[in-house]
């Protein structure tokens, strides 16, 4: 049986994340894009407020995610990984007495974990990462760059580093905690990104930096199956993210448009501006759906690295536009940073480069139509 509802826990919880982002987010949202401030402290309100829970289904974090970010972006993402929503959160194969008490911290939002994948010369291309981790007794000692690291000021990093050959290509990899206080770490670079300001990216350097054994996460070789797992549905999340902005700013523009006034008549009665504004609904609709599938699968053990490729490649292309046209809609007041279109604008072209390019999405779905031997 196929059911498109929410349950009455689910409505109850949007309800209370609505407000959460109303009285929490929206008071600091232009704050942290001015002056590039982490929206990270927002994590801490978000547990006061009993919204970070480690035993949350994937749909109720969609729900987290697209209400927060209909009122601020930066903030959504911090506030749904603080959940341990992810295999890699959960920290596999770490004994409990070290891994309880970080997990703890970062549910109650004074700590939080950032993930070190990418690097200067490797980016989607994993197998050519050069982090590596040698054993050395009883000690990992780890040596490289990662950047493009959101939130690079988090308290724990996730270090994903070759620990076999170079032949075994992406099959070499194997993932790290490091706590950001560890000797030999370095002090975060933190880029000025043009957009996602509050998410604070950047560059961290780790030099012999000498963590224990049982700091591995999960097993030696098995580093990109736990990365896969986590982008697959991540992809989810950040539709729902770019969803909720675009969503605000449909919303804003119909309200706007009943309002303005042009040759006697609102321009909501002109087919010119009624009708873009019916087909964002519709396209926001139907990626909402998209994503809301992806996590409905996750959800049940189900694979859904194909639906989490479609999220990532169409919707931040398509909530990027819908945003552009409802800022046209509002003349030369939206192009202001007065209101908030020039902010989203900025924030989501971001995401059509986070977590992946349009093109190694596009092409896990084509292989999968078509077969693998047939594609490039």
């Amino acid at each position: 049986m196929i059911d498109f509802s929410f349950t009455k826990e689910q409505g109850e919880f949007r309800k209370k994340v609505r407000e959460f982002a109303r009285k929490e987010v929206e008071p600091r949202r232009k704050e942290w894009d001015r002056d590039r401030k982490s929206a990270l402290p927002i994590n801490e309100r978000a547990a006061a407020w009993g919204l970070l829970k480690s035993d949350m289904d994937n749909i109720t974090k969609g729900i987290l995610v697209e209400e927060i970010a209909y009122v601020d972006f930066n903030s959504a993402m911090p506030v749904v990984w603080a959940t341990l929503p992810f295999t890699l959160d959960k920290f596999p194969g770490v004994p409990e007495e070290v891994k309880r008490p970080i997990q703890e911290r970062i549910l109650s939002g004074k700590s939080f974990l950032a993930l070190c994948f990418g690097e200067p010369g490797a980016g989607t291309d994993m197998a050519r990462f050069e982090t590596r981790a040698v054993r050395d007794g009883k000690e990992w000692v780890i040596n490289g760059i990662k950047n493009t690291i959101s939130w690079v000021d988090a308290d724990y990093y996730f270090v994903c580093a070759k620990t076999g050959q170079e032949e075994e290509g992406v099959w070499s990899l194997t993932d790290f905690l490091v706590p950001a206080s560890t000797p030999g770490v370095s002090s975060p670079e933190v880029w000025s990104d043009m957009g996602s300001r509050g998410a604070t990216r950047g560059i961290v350097q780790f030099t012999d930096v000498r963590i224990p054994l049982n700091y591995m996460i999960g097993e030696m070789g098995k580093g990109y199956i736990l990365a896969a797992e986590f982008f697959d549905i991540n992809r989810a999340f950040i539709g729902l993210k770019c969803i909720g902005a675009a969503q605000a700013s449909v919303d804003e523009a119909c309200e706007y448009a009943k309002k303005r006034i042009v040759m006697g008549k609102p321009i909501s009665m002109y087919q010119a501006i009624s009708f873009p504004l019916a087909e964002a609904q519709t396209l926001l609709e139907a990626g909402r759906l998209l994503c809301f599938k992806t996590l409905w699968k996750a959800d049940r053990g189900e694979r859904h690295t194909i639906e989490g490729a479609m999220c990532k490649w169409w919707i931040p292309e398509m909530t990027l536009e819908i945003v552009r046209k409802c800022l046209l809609i509002h003349g030369q007041y939206g192009y202001t940073e007065d209101l908030p279109f020039e902010q989203r604008l900025r924030d989501i072209l971001g995401w059509q480069i986070g977590d992946g390019t349009a093109e190694p999405s596009k092409l896990l779905i084509a292989r999968s139509m078509i077969g693998k031997e047939y594609v490039g």
